[in-house]
C-alpha cells in the first residue's frame, strides 16, 4: 500500500465531524481503549468504570448492508495518546469459524477485509499488517473500520458465526502494542448463537490473567452488539 494514501486517508479522517464533537465520553458500543503500564489496553467503560476485555461482538448486515459493518468502532477519552503520533492494527491470524463445537478454518475459504476509505487489507492464513491512522490534537482516536466478510472466488460467503482475532500499536515509542483481542462477527445466525460464542471463547481462547479470570467472563456481557 501507498504511504501517499495512508497519510491522506488519515489527514481526512482527522478533518471529519466527529461524532464525539463536544462529547468527553468514550462512544457506547466502541472498543474502549486506555493505557496502562505503558501498553494499550482494551475494554468497556470509562474511567472508574473501565473494565478490561478482549471479546467483542459484532454484527454484519445489521445497518442494511449485506455481509458489511463498522462496528465496532475504537474510541478512548481525551489525552489517552499523544497527539501527532498514530495507531494501526495487525491481523494476528486466519479468520476462524465456529463450527458447533469449536473454531475451524472457514467453510467455504471465507476472508474478512479491513479497510477506511481507499486502503484495505485482507486476513489470511497467517499474520498480516494492517495500516495506522492519527490520533486527534485532543489525544483522542476514534475509528469506524469497514469489515466485510468476503467468500471464496466471489461467491456469496456463509452464513456462520466468524473470530478474527487483532491487535492494536502505537508508533509512539512509549506506548506497547496491545494484548490481542477477539471480533466475533454474526452472518445472519440466532444471537443464542452468537452470544454463546462470544462466551465460548472468552472461555476457551483467551488467556485469563491469573485471579482475572470470572471478572473477564463477566464483562462480556456488556460487550455484545447493540441489538
Amino acid at each position: 500500500m501507498k504511504i501517499a494514501a495512508l497519510i491522506a486517508l488519515g489527514a481526512a479522517g482527522a478533518l471529519a465531524p466527529s461524532a464525539l464533537a463536544g462529547e468527553d465520553h468514550a462512544h457506547e458500543g466502541d472498543v474502549v481503549l486506555t493505557v496502562r503500564h505503558g501498553r494499550i489496553i482494551t475494554g468497556s467503560g470509562e474511567g472508574a468504570r473501565f473494565r478490561r476485555a478482549q471479546v467483542f461482538g459484532s454484527e454484519l448486515g445489521a445497518e442494511g448492508f449485506p455481509n458489511t459493518t463498522d462496528e465496532p468502532g475504537f474510541d478512548n477519552l481525551p489525552g489517552t495518546f499523544a497527539p501527532g503520533s498514530n495507531i494501526g492494527f495487525n491481523i494476528l491470524g486466519e479468520l476462524l469459524m465456529w463450527d458447533g463445537a469449536g473454531l475451524s478454518s472457514t467453510a467455504n475459504g471465507e476472508v474478512m477485509e479491513i479497510g477506511l476509505g481507499p486502503v484495505s487489507v485482507v486476513s489470511a492464513t497467517g499474520f498480516v499488517p494492517g495500516f495506522m491512522l492519527p490520533v486527534e490534537d485532543s489525544g483522542e482516536w476514534h475509528e469506524h473500520y469497514e469489515f466485510t466478510l468476503l467468500g471464496a472466488a466471489a461467491g456469496s460467503p456463509s452464513d456462520g458465526v466468524y473470530v478474527l482475532k487483532m491487535s492494536l500499536f502505537s508508533d509512539d515509542p512509549s506506548v506497547g502494542r496491545s494484548i490481542p483481542f477477539w471480533l466475533v462477527f454474526n452472518q445472519n445466525m440466532d444471537e443464542s448463537i452468537h452470544d454463546g460464542v462470544i462466551d465460548w471463547v472468552g472461555a476457551n481462547v483467551v488467556p485469563a490473567p491469573a485471579g482475572a479470570g470470572a471478572l473477564a467472563l463477566g464483562a462480556l456481557a456488556a460487550l455484545r452488539r447493540r441489538r
